[in-house]
């Protein structure tokens, strides 16, 4: 072979100031540019002792030994059946440094929300957004008040890894991650699942209501962890599943009240200045605020005026839905008013709001406890297009 790994002797001159292997990926670029070879392969075997399984540690490792000896690596010792699966690894590995490097950096961040976060209660600990673009998820703690000003602080951001044949969802098996804004409906621990999951899964709520609209199959859409050969997939490498490192989904498999955490896909994420009431909330909440009263009220034409014509639920349209919605919803006298958990918007060729209600007068925990609800623009107007347990 042209090279062999080898850490004897091997030590950073000065320790890293981080041992998060993606922090140690920019050192070691960082040190290049700064024209330290030997601090850039000290920190390069550091980074492929503690994390063996890291493959673009190795890869990089690998790299400098080859420079540091002046002695290219030759292809003639590889089968020639075999190269263009491994060319395939190597662009892949190349494409995931890229991404690990062009991370927006936290002082980049601070200050700022998703916009596809219109309101969260107090109710709901957690959010988070996945930039398929950038393979990267943002985690977010809620600690915002009752008036809707947005006060999220940022746990956890990472890369991750999305479907191999990209973003869009629309039918079982294409390899594709969906777009949209789904919800964590349950953790399942590593040790029930194949080793393909790693850790740990939080499965999710894909065909949502909009999905299932717009005809689009497939299940199983999972946030998951790595297999244990790997400490992290390329970035466009899964059937569909969003995937994270092992470490990574242990930490937020242990954080409490994941169950409805809202987790929004998108190929690029939008971001707003925190502390302040989202403006999408300023337009859309004087229509929930009357439709909420409507619900309250004994005027059934007032309360179906907030209903899209394209109204669907369980492949049945408004008119059939109708006689079941205006019996379970109208001039009911409860104790307590809905609670409103979350607004989150979506904005494809629609406008979209999903909402998510708690009804106080509802015990325990089943899913009537919570009712979710669909909006979109039409006219100018919101409409709603579904509504139905959470």
């Amino acid at each position: 072979m042209p090279w062999r790994l080898d850490f004897d002797g091997l030590t950073p001159a000065t320790t890293p100031a981080s041992t998060d292997p993606e922090h140690m990926v920019r050192q070691i670029y960082a040190h290049l540019g700064q024209g330290d070879r030997a601090q850039a392969l000290a920190t390069a075997a550091l980074l492929a002792s503690e994390y063996p399984t890291f493959q673009l540690g190795q890869l990089l490792y690998a790299d400098l030994l080859n420079i540091s000896i002046q002695k290219p690596v030759s292809w003639a010792e590889v089968n020639e059946a075999e190269q263009p699966s491994l060319m395939k690894r190597l662009n892949e590995l190349v494409l995931e440094s890229k991404r690990r490097l062009q991370r927006q950096s936290a002082q980049h961040l601070l200050g700022k929300v998703p916009a596809a976060f219109v309101f969260l209660s107090p109710q709901q600990p957690y959010a988070a957004v996945v930039d398929a673009s950038q393979s990267r998820i943002y985690w977010f703690e809620n600690r915002s008040d009752s008036t809707g000003r947005m006060q999220l602080q940022l746990i956890k951001e990472t890369y991750i890894s999305v479907g191999v044949n990209g973003t869009g969802k629309r039918q079982e098996g294409d390899g594709k991650t969906p777009l949209g804004v789904y919800f964590v409906q349950k953790g399942l621990p590593g040790d029930t699942l194949p080793d393909l999951f790693g850790v740990g899964a939080l499965t999710l709520n894909y065909p949502n209501a909009l999905d299932l609209m717009q005809k689009k199959t497939g299940s199983g859409i999972w946030l998951h962890g790595t297999p244990s050969a790997q400490y992290a997939r390329a970035p466009e490498s899964t059937d569909g599943c969003v995937v994270l490192s092992n470490p990574v989904m242990d930490a937020l498999m242990s954080l409490p009240g994941l169950r409805m955490t809202p987790v929004v896909i998108a190929n690029k994420i939008d971001w707003l200045p925190s502390g302040q009431t989202s403006p999408s909330l300023a337009d859309f909440k004087p229509t929930l605020d009357q439709w909420l009263a409507a619900r309250n009220g004994h005027d059934p034409e007032a309360l179906k005026l907030h209903y899209s014509t394209r109204f669907e639920r369980d492949n049945m349209d408004l008119e059939q839905w109708w006689p079941r919605l205006a019996q379970t919803t109208l001039g009911h006298i409860v104790s307590k008013p809905l609670e409103l958990v979350s607004v989150l918007q979506w904005q494809d060729d629609m406008h979209t709001m999903v909402v998510t209600l708690k009804d106080p007068n509802q015990k325990g925990q089943s899913q009537q406890q919570y009712l979710r609800t669909y909006w979109q623009k039409e006219n100018s107007q919101w409409k709603l297009v579904f509504q139905g347990p959470a």
